[in-house]
C-alpha cells in the first residue's frame, strides 16, 4: 500500500517511522512529491492539494485525516465511494478532556477574577459552593464529549450533556434535539461545546441560547469557531449574561490582532490547543484504518459526509 502524508501543520518526519512501526511495508510519499499519483492507495491529509485536490488521486481507497473533525475539508467536493475518517487517539482524547477540566475547574474556583483582580492588586476572599450544587452542560457526546462529561462526574460536578440524538451516559442527565435545547440549557452555569460543525450547529452560540443560560454563565467553546456569533457573545459579555468565556476556537484563525477578545478582561484566548494527538498514540488508529480499507470494513471513526461527522 502507498500512502500520502499530506499537511503543512504536522511534520512527516514525526509520522513516518511510527506508521511504519505498524505497518514496515508502507510505502510513504510526503506532499508534494508524488511520483505517481495514480498509485497513491491511502492519504492522510489535513488539507488536500490547493490545485486539483484529491481528485488528482484517481485510485485512493481511503481517505484519513490528520484531525478530530473534518471541518477544514470540502465535504461536498470529496468522492462519496471513498471513506473518510476522523483521527481520533487517546492522546487526543486525554488532552481535551484535560484541557475542559481545566477551564472548567478555573472559572469554578474563580481563578479567572483573581487574575483579574492581581493588576488591580485587589484581595478579594472567594470559597466556590460544593460542586455538587454546579451545573457543567455538555454540548456534542461523542467520543471528546463523552469523555469530558465523564471527567467532570467523577470530578463531583451536577453534568447535563446535549447532543443531536439520544444518549445515554451515567451520571449525565441527557438531552437531545432541538426540543431538548432549553431544558438542558436552562440550568447550565458552566456551558462546553464539543459539538461537531455541522449546518445545524453553526453559530448555535449565539443570543437565543444565552438567553436560555442562567444569567451570569460561563462559556467554554473547544469545538469549532463556527460555533459562535462573535457579536452575539461580545454583547453577552457586556451585559452579564455571560460572566465569563475561555475561547479556544476562533471565525478566524489566528485571530486577529485588532479583534476585540485579545483585550476583554473576561475572556481568555487560547490559540486552538486545546486538544493534540500525537504520532506516538495515533499511528496505530491510522494503521488500523488502512488495514480496514484494504479489506473493506467500516473505518474507525468514519464520517458520515451527510452529517458532517
Amino acid at each position: 500500500m502507498k500512502l500520502l502524508f499530506c499537511s503543512h501543520l504536522d511534520d512527516p518526519n514525526e509520522w513516518i517511522p511510527e506508521l511504519k512501526k505498524h505497518m514496515p511495508d508502507l510505502e510513504i510519499e510526503v506532499w508534494p512529491k508524488v511520483a505517481d499519483p495514480k498509485a497513491i492507495d491511502a492519504i492522510l491529509v489535513w488539507l488536500p492539494p490547493a490545485e486539483g485536490g484529491l481528485g488528482l488521486f484517481p485510485n485512493l481507497k481511503v481517505i484519513q485525516s490528520l484531525g478530530a473533525g473534518v471541518n477544514q475539508l470540502d465535504l461536498k467536493s470529496l468522492p462519496r465511494h471513498i471513506p473518510l475518517a476522523r483521527l481520533v487517539d487517546p492522546g487526543l482524547t486525554t488532552s481535551m478532556r484535560d484541557y475542559c477540566v481545566w477551564a472548567v475547574m478555573r472559572h469554578y474556583r474563580g481563578l479567572d477574577v483573581h487574575a483579574e483582580h492581581q493588576p488591580q492588586k485587589k484581595w478579594v476572599y472567594y470559597i466556590p459552593p460544593p460542586k455538587s450544587a454546579v451545573s457543567v452542560g455538555v454540548m456534542g457526546l461523542g467520543e471528546l464529549g463523552g469523555n469530558v462529561a465523564r471527567a467532570l462526574v467523577d470530578l463531583g460536578f451536577s453534568v447535563r450533556g446535549w447532543a443531536r440524538s439520544p444518549k445515554k451516559l451515567e451520571g449525565v442527565a441527557c438531552f437531545w434535539g432541538p426540543e431538548g435545547l432549553k431544558d438542558f440549557a436552562s440550568k447550565t452555569e458552566i456551558l462546553v461545546c464539543l459539538l461537531p460543525l455541522t449546518p445545524e450547529t453553526r453559530g448555535i452560540l449565539a443570543r437565543p441560547l444565552f438567553d436560555m443560560l442562567p444569567k451570569g454563565a460561563k462559556l467554554i467553546n473547544v469545538g469549532r469557531g463556527g460555533h459562535q456569533v462573535e457579536a452575539d457573545l461580545l454583547a453577552a459579555l457586556e451585559s452579564g449574561r455571560i460572566a465569563a468565556a475561555t475561547l479556544d476556537v476562533f471565525s478566524t484563525e489566528p485571530l486577529p490582532p485588532e479583534h476585540p477578545f485579545w483585550t476583554h478582561p473576561k475572556v481568555t484566548v487560547t490559540p486552538h490547543v486545546a486538544a493534540f494527538g500525537s504520532a506516538v498514540t495515533a499511528a496505530p488508529v491510522v494503521i488500523e484504518n488502512l488495514r480496514r480499507a484494504v479489506a473493506r470494513k467500516p473505518l474507525l471513526n468514519q464520517v458520515d459526509i451527510d452529517r458532517g461527522y
